[in-house]
């Protein structure tokens, strides 16, 4: 195992960047239906083509956050048991993941706002077939 350990904690890191990416993604999805919400003219198809895009990113990084865990559980024993061994990469690695923690951050406010924006459109929706 500890011959392994750098490949797994490189493995490791180029995971959280592949979810980072993703992550990017969903939030530019979230942004054009924030604009798609505060439009005029509410475009019904457009605003579902973008939420089946996320649902693909969304599998992906289910994927990525299975395989992440995974692939910890192999290596997460060996570094901390030896932390100073690989410290420059697993600092890379915490650096990743405090940055994906700000990105989920804003990516769940980001939803949210959305939500309310979308709950407030099917209510001026029925208002106009009454």
């Amino acid at each position: 195992m500890p011959d392994n350990t750098e490949t797994y904690i490189k493995v490791l890191i180029d995971t959280l960047k592949k979810k980072e990416k993703v992550l990017t993604s969903l939030s530019e999805c979230t942004k054009q239906q924030s604009q798609l919400l505060e439009a005029d003219e509410f475009d019904t198809e457009a605003f579902n083509s973008i939420i089946e895009k996320k649902d693909i990113l969304l599998e992906e990084l289910k994927g990525l956050d299975d395989g992440f865990l995974d692939l910890y559980e192999r290596v997460g024993q060996v570094l901390k048991d030896d932390p100073s061994a690989h410290a420059d990469s697993v600092k890379k690695a915490q650096e990743l993941v405090k940055h994906l923690t700000e990105l989920s951050a804003s990516l769940t406010a980001a939803e949210e706002r959305n939500r309310s924006g979308f709950a407030i459109r099917l209510s001026q929706g029925r208002q106009k077939i009454k």
